[in-house]
């Protein structure tokens, strides 16, 4: 409907540079609505309803920005003209402004709970309507900024959406094909100790590449709250031998080797979803590791009920002022890669996360020695209850 929300509220009610806001007066009195009509025409567009079904068919047929409305009419009361706009959908948050006697309090009441927001009372005083008036308007004013910033919002994330979908669709397929053509150079290639250096370079690139699509991916999904979690009772041991048959030849590329000192404990988990917070765990290890180090992962059982899960390196660990950025946005701190690996600084921020939506905790700690300790805990669950 054309006007509806658009009216500005000013200081002092000078509205002389702005769009007039259109206001309903429905009064059973004539002189009642010449009145409201004189002290306002001057602000305000006004229309003039007599009863409560004059007012409706207003109502349903232009834009109203408030309304002044009678308790007390004959066929229709101002009540029932609440109720109507009240489950209305398009008056739900237009302005209503009572009139009624003095002694008619439990009308006003009535006429307040069913969702009217202010009232004055007869006989009718022109300075506390206009401040009413006023101050309904300008709490209006308020609430169509905010519904027209949300808007704007909206449409924005929904061009984001759009935007990752389009892009990683169109980066994918270019990657699945260079993947392809690196491996099929490797096989006619592989006795070639030339070449071999400059395919573990397309190789490595390729893996960036895809694991920034990933991150990308992620981010998009996690901010539209797009993200289906399908909950099962899962072993410790099956989950972290898994994971680290994942990482391991990336792990030896390295120089690095993965260690499991123990496991223990079934956790309540997305199967995919927390092998993506694992390998953001032991991609992040791995990257920061030196040469010819270890990379440790366990689980253990808590008393607060959870299964914690250590990812440990033996890396520089993270400045003690830095901390603050870890499992944030693009939070990326001054400690480097140790090989030629690249980061999003999305990582963490996805762990933290995906952690979260299945009820759980993450943290890290810095031991003195040196190194760094990343953790999740997940709800732990009974494997024969929880099949």
């Amino acid at each position: 409907m054309k006007g509806k929300g658009d009216a500005l509220m000013v200081e002092d009610g000078d509205w002389s540079n702005y769009l007039r806001p259109q206001m309903l007066v429905v009064d059973d009195e004539p002189i009642n609505r010449q009145l409201l009509e004189q002290v306002f025409h001057k602000e305000f567009d006004i229309a003039q309803a007599r009863h409560g079904r004059e007012a409706i068919d207003i109502l349903t047929g232009q834009a109203v920005d408030i309304v002044l409305l009678d308790v007390m009419m004959p066929e229709i009361n101002g009540l029932e003209v609440v109720r109507f706009m009240r489950t209305t959908p398009e008056l739900q948050a237009t302005p209503v402004v009572l009139i009624s006697a003095a002694s008619d309090t439990q009308d006003i009441v009535r006429g307040l709970r069913m969702g009217a927001n202010d009232y004055i009372t007869k006989p009718i005083d022109v300075e506390v309507v206009r401040a009413r008036v006023h101050t309904q308007m300008q709490i209006k004013r308020l609430i169509d900024e905010n519904k027209r910033t949300i808007e704007e919002l909206r449409e924005a994330q929904a061009i984001r959406e759009k935007f990752f979908q389009i892009a990683t669709h169109d980066l994918r397929n270019p990657l699945s094909n260079i993947r392809m053509i690196e491996y099929l150079l490797r096989e006619q290639l592989e006795h070639d100790e030339n070449f071999l250096p400059i395919l573990d370079n397309l190789l490595l690139t390729v893996n960036t590449m895809q694991a920034v699509l990933e991150d990308f991916l992620s981010t998009a999904a996690l901010q539209s709250g797009k993200v289906d979690l399908q909950l099962r009772c899962l072993s410790m041991e099956e989950v972290l031998w898994s994971i680290a048959m994942q990482y391991n030849t990336r792990a030896m590329n390295k120089g690095l080797s993965i260690e499991i000192p123990h496991t223990e404990g079934y956790i309540l988990a997305d199967p995919a979803r927390i092998m993506q917070i694992l390998g953001n765990l032991i991609s992040n290890a791995i990257k920061y590791s030196p040469h010819g180090t270890a990379i440790r992962f366990w689980s253990e059982l808590r008393d607060n009920g959870m299964v914690r899960i250590n990812v440990a390196d033996e890396g520089a660990g993270v400045p003690e002022d830095e901390r603050d950025l870890l499992f944030t946005e693009f939070g990326r701190t001054s400690t480097r890669p140790t090989g030629d690996e690249s980061s999003t600084g999305l990582g963490l921020w996805i762990v933290q996360h995906l952690v979260t939506l299945q009820n759980g905790d993450y943290g890290a700690y810095f031991p003195e020695e040196g190194g760094s300790i990343f953790w999740v805990e997940l709800p732990q669950c009974d494997p024969m209850a929880n099949p």
